[in-house]
């Protein structure tokens, strides 16, 4: 069950990535000069994101999923990998806390996170404390996720 959750965490997560259309803030703040988007999403070194919103055609769903996977965070590193792991708190004690690990990329227009040479991502917003994602599964769904820095 863990693994099922993960996963669709992560698809949503990476879905968001995809539908990038601004790296300005609802608050219409603008980014730092010089300051790239991978710099945004991985820092200087690594940077650690949590979710806080996950929408399924635009229905909140996040408050659905188990409470011990609502502080899981995905970390970016500026080597180009990241990790999910389980945050404070399992679901079982049992359970590692690195539960994926791959690479990421930016498309080259970087209106698009790219996971695993596979998976693209929409990002929608990307400032220095916001995420924003979207993905269209082969379902037909759209997933929006909104992640902040942890």
């Amino acid at each position: 069950m863990k693994n099922i959750a993960a996963w669709v965490l992560t698809v949503m997560a990476v879905a968001g990535l995809t539908q990038c259309g601004t790296t300005t803030g609802d608050d219409g703040t603008t980014p730092t000069p010089g300051v790239t988007k991978a710099e945004l999403l991985a820092g200087t070194s690594s940077k650690s994101w949590v979710m806080t919103s996950s929408k399924i055609n635009g229905k909140e769903v996040f408050n659905q999923s188990l409470v011990c996977t609502r502080d899981d965070n995905t970390v970016y590193r500026v080597d180009k990998s990241y990790e999910i792991n389980e945050g404070e708190t399992k679901c079982r004690t049992q359970d590692p806390q690195i539960y994926e690990k791959g690479t990421w990329a930016f498309s080259a227009d970087e209106t698009e996170l790219i996971i695993n040479n596979e998976q693209r991502f929409k990002v929608v917003e990307l400032t220095n404390t916001t995420l924003r994602l979207s993905i269209k599964t082969l379902f037909g769904e759209t997933i929006d996720r909104t992640f902040k820095k942890n």
